[in-house]
């Protein structure tokens, strides 16, 4: 055996579906074509040629020869494994063989194994659950949710009001600061998505005369934004020890014109209205609250997605955290560890599979092991039956439609 494949013939089969991968014959092209004879006479010359066979799929085992294929592990001139699925069915012009256009995107970031194993060493104790998950594709972002609850609330007010106190409303007052930074950016791309779509259709006439505006709700909720950067804005000038870390930053042409579509309020009379709002005096503490309220506020008005689970792991870990100084310093110690650590993607495959003729350049080498055939250097690129006649490349899961058969 070679890459995990037999010698000899054999048929690949779906161990869930029983679809069997297969060649297909591709036709025939005719035409005809200018010619030019050696005595310089023209004409017309009918022509016709054989069109590349083309890959297919049987929802069962037909028991014909163009379900057959074989695998090639010999050495090509330089000396590399050729390490390819053949078709048994080749014809005048080529041998056919199985290639695959593999897309890999990144979906998530993790830290290099060992600086995630010296990260997690560093904690306070923490329980398995908690572990397991800071070492899934959202560990980074349970950290940088950790380290935003640090900088938000700040070392001395962690340390006089929450260290060693472990209350439950305190706590979660402190975790909505969290939500409300993560909030931000968000927040500015619904507004650039809402803006640019209200844009389009300022001019369209049938909207004019409609008694109902279609997009009442959409502009609403632009308006809410632009009220709520207003607010932020005011609340961040009144505030002199504030850092900034509660403002939106809207980037558009003209908000006014905006506003005058929507039949709202300018700018200026935005302003004028939210200091009248906010003309009482308040300390720091209180401003900051305000603004965490007005984010929050706006947050549920977008319907944002709150990942519940990082939320909850990020709790756990500070009611271990917050015991005390020392665990305090110790989880403070880890995070400092990660900070500008190499990271690695995470990727996702996906993509179409197809037959070529041999000989070209980039073709695609193969692999099988326990039932999943995979690109060769990319074991999570696999031969998938995604459904009816279509077989392509997905990401390696439990699906046990990836699982095949070598008959």
């Amino acid at each position: 055996m070679a890459n995990g494949f037999p010698e000899g013939n054999f048929r690949i089969v779906n161990k869930e579906t029983g679809a069997c991968i297969s060649s297909l014959y591709g036709g025939q092209t005719h035409g005809v074509q200018d010619a030019v004879t050696a005595r310089g006479e023209t004409g017309k010359l009918a022509y016709s040629h054989t069109n590349d066979r083309e890959f297919t799929v049987h929802d069962k085992v037909k028991n014909i020869e163009e379900e057959l294929w074989y695998f090639d592990s010999s050495a090509d001139s330089w000396g590399y494994k050729v390490n390819m699925l053949y078709n048994k069915v080749k014809d005048i012009r080529s041998r056919w063989v199985l290639g695959a256009h593999v897309k890999t995107n990144a979906v998530a970031y993790k830290l290099l194994d060992k600086d995630l194993e010296h990260f997690l060493s560093l904690l306070p104790k923490q329980d398995e659950e908690t572990l397991a998950h800071l070492k899934t594709s959202e560990g980074l972002d349970i950290v940088r949710l950790l380290k935003t609850f640090i900088h938000s609330n700040g070392e001395e007010t962690i340390k006089s009001e929450l260290i060693g106190k472990l209350d439950e409303t305190k706590l979660n007052d402190s975790l909505n600061t969290v939500l409300a930074h993560n909030s931000i950016r968000s927040i500015e791309h619904k507004f650039h998505e809402y803006a640019e779509s209200s844009s389009q259709f300022l001019d369209i006439p049938e909207l004019k005369n409609l008694s109902v505006n279609p997009f009442a709700q959409h502009n609403e909720q632009l308006y809410k934004i632009i009220l709520a950067a207003v607010q932020l804005d005011v609340l961040d000038q009144k505030d002199w020890t504030s850092r900034s870390e509660f403002r939106l930053h809207l980037r558009h042409d003209n908000i006014d014109a905006l506003l005058k579509n929507m039949k709202k309020e300018s700018m200026a009379e935005l302003y004028g209205k939210v200091y009248e709002e906010y003309k009482e005096d308040k300390n720091s503490q209180d401003l900051k609250k305000e603004a965490v309220k007005v984010l929050l506020e706006l947050r549920k008005t977008l319907n944002l997605h709150t990942n519940e689970k990082n939320m909850d792991t990020v709790k756990k870990i500070l009611q271990t955290g917050l015991q005390s100084n020392e665990s305090f310093e110790q989880l403070q110690t880890a995070l400092k560890s990660t900070n500008g650590k190499e990271i690695k993607p995470i990727n996702w495959h996906s993509g179409r599979v197809f037959l070529q003729g041999a000989g070209r350049q980039y073709q695609t080498k193969w692999a099988f092991e326990d039932g999943y055939i995979f690109v060769e250097g990319q074991p999570d690129a696999v031969l998938t039956h995604l459904w009816g006649s279509s077989v392509g490349i997905s990401q390696r899961s439990d699906d046990p439609k990836q699982r095949w058969e070598l008959k």
